[in-house]
């Protein structure tokens, strides 16, 4: 039959406890392994964790407040650089696909965290916050030839924004061009191209037109090889890539950034 050990612990006013396995400090009925009740007002520290040097390290208020190499947080969570850390938080293997609306496009939100001027960090003010049907469709895309691919759906009071750049090259072998442009969508105005620019592929030259301005389809129109086209229909906003002398395109990576949906 297996032992059970229960030890019991008194020590100055019942300031250690352990029971059942469970261990407590300033409380004689422990729920946890560890379970630590503080006294005193929300600066005194329930817990405290120092280096070798005896230097504080880590640090816990009676009100909940924590502390990395600071020993009076005044913050939930207060983070001082220590002298021999190069930054403060380092976060890894963040998702690039939240908010997800269509199976193999990655789509981000919003509202990204910013510090401020006194280091605080704040959750950033944008369309997001304006509007909970917002989203943002960022990632790279790989087209279809000139069969459509969705974006992003496209509701009424929509309006759209993003940077396009083609990999190098896109288009046929010897004849692809790298393509950029800025662009926004709205039902009223269509698209508007407030930038946009090209270099060819081993530097033979192949002209590229940006045709659609105002309207809902908008063609990026090289001279020889394949032409990008975005599109706004049946609610959503497209995209394929065809060869106007063919009629057929090929399936080549894109990539968008800095873009929105306002709503």
């Amino acid at each position: 039959m297996k032992n059970i050990l229960i030890i019991s612990c008194l020590i100055t006013g019942n300031s250690i406890f352990a029971q059942t396995g469970n261990f407590g400090i300033n409380t004689n009925t422990p729920t946890s392994k560890v379970d630590i009740v503080s006294t005193g007002n929300s600066s005194t520290k329930a817990l405290r964790i120092s280096d070798s040097g005896l230097l504080e390290k880590f640090t816990l208020l009676n009100n909940g407040n924590m502390g990395i190499n600071s020993t009076s947080p005044d913050a939930q969570l207060g983070i001082n650089t220590g002298t021999n850390t190069k930054s403060v938080l380092k976060i890894n293997t963040v998702s690039t696909t939240n908010g997800r609306q269509n199976t193999g496009i990655n789509y981000n939100l919003f509202s990204p965290l910013i510090s401020d001027e006194n280091g605080n960090l704040v959750k950033q003010f944008d369309l997001k916050t304006a509007n909970s049907n917002s989203l943002t469709f960022d990632g790279s895309y790989t087209t279809s030839g000139a069969t459509n691919k969705t974006l992003c759906s496209v509701n009424s009071g929509s309006i759209l924004g993003f940077t396009v750049l083609t990999g190098f090259v896109q288009g046929q072998s010897g004849t692809g061009v790298v393509k950029y442009a800025t662009v926004t969508w709205s039902r009223g105005s269509g698209f508007i191209i407030s930038s946009n620019g090209h270099d060819f592929a081993n530097n033979n030259s192949n002209s590229l037109t940006v045709q659609g301005s105002g309207t809902n389809t908008l063609t990026f129109d090289v001279q020889t090889g394949d032409d990008l086209i975005f599109e706004v229909t049946g609610g959503n906003l497209v995209y394929r890539q065809v060869d106007s002398s063919t009629g057929t395109g090929r399936s080549e990576g894109f990539n968008i950034f800095k873009s929105f949906r306002t709503r």
